[in-house]
């Protein structure tokens, strides 16, 4: 019995340890500062990764006023990001972004000075999800 109880324990120990870590990589998004930078760039699939857009920042026309002292934190960001969405939103933003003119930015959560996370993607101003469904 006292075995079982053992081998009970041990096995929720990484369940129990990653939901933890959920709940505080979660919570740490939500309170943490978000800030928008334009971005640029577009391509919507690759054979051996599915299919998202590949984006870079655009820091002549990103408001640096998000950032301590108004001075984009360039160095903090990659040069280059991937965007990952599902194979139809994809081919969809494809077909809109060929033929429109759209504003493309992306939400970041800022950690001092550790890399920025990417929260969200928005396009003219909504999240793309929301923007999908509308277009």
């Amino acid at each position: 019995m006292y075995v079982k109880r053992l081998l009970v324990f041990f096995l929720m120990l990484p369940i129990v340890f990653l939901l933890a870590w959920t709940l505080y990589t979660e919570h740490e998004l939500k309170s943490e500062k978000t800030v928008v930078v334009r971005m640029t760039g577009f391509d919507p699939q690759d054979l051996l990764s599915g299919h998202y857009l590949h984006l870079r920042p655009v820091w002549g026309d990103t408001d640096c006023s998000q950032f301590s002292g108004n001075i984009c934190p360039t160095e903090l960001f990659a040069a280059t990001y991937r965007y990952y969405l599902p194979e139809f939103d994809a081919k969809k933003l494809d077909n809109q972004l060929m033929s429109e003119n759209l504003k493309v930015d992306m939400l970041f959560v800022v950690r001092g000075q550790a890399k920025p996370l990417v929260k969200d993607l928005i396009i003219n101003g909504k999240p793309w999800k929301e923007w999908i469904k509308q277009s």
